[in-house]
C-alpha cells in the first residue's frame, strides 16, 4: 500500500524492476510482484513462462490492495479446470469465476469482470436471497401463527358445542324417560281397570250362571214330578224371580 501511494505522488521515483532503466512506471504483474514500465509490460506478455500472469494498471493497485483486503479469500479460490490455479476474473457471459488459464483458453472474447467486483455484486445478491428468504419464513411464521389460533378457537367451538349437545341429550333423555314412564302409567291403569272390569263381569256372570242352574234345576225336578202344586208354585217362584231382574 504504501509502494503504491508513494508511486501515485511521485515521492520516490522508482526504475522498472526489469529493465531497471525507465521510471515510468504503469503497470504490476501480480504473480511476479513486479513494477514494470509498458515496454517490459509488452515483453513480459510475450514470453511463454510469464504469459498468463495477471498485471494491472499501477493506478488499480490501491482498488486491487483494498479488494483483497476486504475479500482475502477470493484470491485463493481453486480454479476447477486447470490445477495449481486459483481464479481471478469473472466471466459475465458464462457466469463462472475463471483463472488466467480459463481466459486466455476460452474467454478472452467474453464479457469480464474483477472478482472482487462480482463477489461484492453476488454477495449483495445473495443477501438479498436470505433476506426474502428471511421474509417468507416470517410470512409463513405469521400464517402458522394464524392457524393455531384458529385451531385452538376451532377446538374450543367445538368442545363447547359438543357439550352443549351433550347437555340437550341428557335433557332430552330425561323427557324422554318421563313420557315414556307416564305412557307406561296409563297402560298399567287402563289395563288394571280392564282386568277389575272384566273379573267383575265373570264374577257377576259366573253368579248369574249358578243362579240359572239352581232354577234350571228346580223347573226339571217339577217338570219330571207331574204335580200340579208344584208346578203352580215353581211358576209364581220365577215369576217373582223375573219381576226382581
Amino acid at each position: 500500500m504504501a509502494l503504491s501511494n508513494s508511486l501515485q505522488s511521485g515521492q520516490v521515483p522508482m526504475l522498472c524492476q526489469m529493465c531497471e532503466e525507465s521510471n515510468e512506471i504503469k503497470w504490476k504483474c501480480l504473480q511476479c510482484d513486479f513494477l514494470l514500465c509498458t515496454k517490459c509490460q509488452q515483453l513480459h506478455q510475450k514470453v511463454k513462462s510469464t504469459d498468463q500472469h495477471i498485471i494491472i494498471d499501477i493506478k488499480d493497485i490501491t482498488t486491487y490492495q483494498q479488494e483483497v483486503n476486504d475479500h482475502p479469500d477470493i484470491i485463493n479460490i481453486p480454479c476447477s479446470v486447470h490445477n495449481g490455479q486459483n481464479c481471478c476474473q469473472f466471466c459475465k457471459t458464462c457466469e463462472e469465476i475463471i483463472c488466467s488459464l480459463c481466459f486466455l483458453q476460452a474467454h478472452n472474447t467474453h464479457d469480464m469482470i474483477g472478482l472482487a467486483k462480482e463477489y461484492e455484486l453476488t454477495l449483495k445478491a445473495v443477501n438479498n436471497f436470505h433476506t426474502e428468504v428471511e421474509e417468507n419464513i416470517l410470512q409463513i411464521e405469521k400464517g402458522l401463527s394464524k392457524l393455531d389460533i384458529r385451531k385452538t378457537s376451532e377446538e374450543s367451538l367445538y368442545e363447547s358445542e359438543k357439550q352443549k349437545i351433550l347437555n340437550r341429550e341428557r335433557v332430552l333423555k330425561n323427557e324422554v324417560e318421563m313420557h315414556t314412564h307416564n305412557l307406561l302409567m296409563k297402560l298399567d291403569h287402563r289395563r288394571e281397570f280392564f282386568k277389575k272390569s272384566v273379573q267383575n263381569e265373570e264374577n257377576r256372570s259366573k253368579k248369574l250362571k249358578k243362579e240359572l242352574e239352581i232354577r234350571r234345576e228346580s223347573l226339571d225336578h217339577t217338570l219330571k214330578q207331574n204335580n200340579a202344586t208344584e208346578v203352580f208354585n215353581i211358576f209364581k217362584q220365577e215369576r217373582q224371580t223375573k219381576s226382581r231382574q
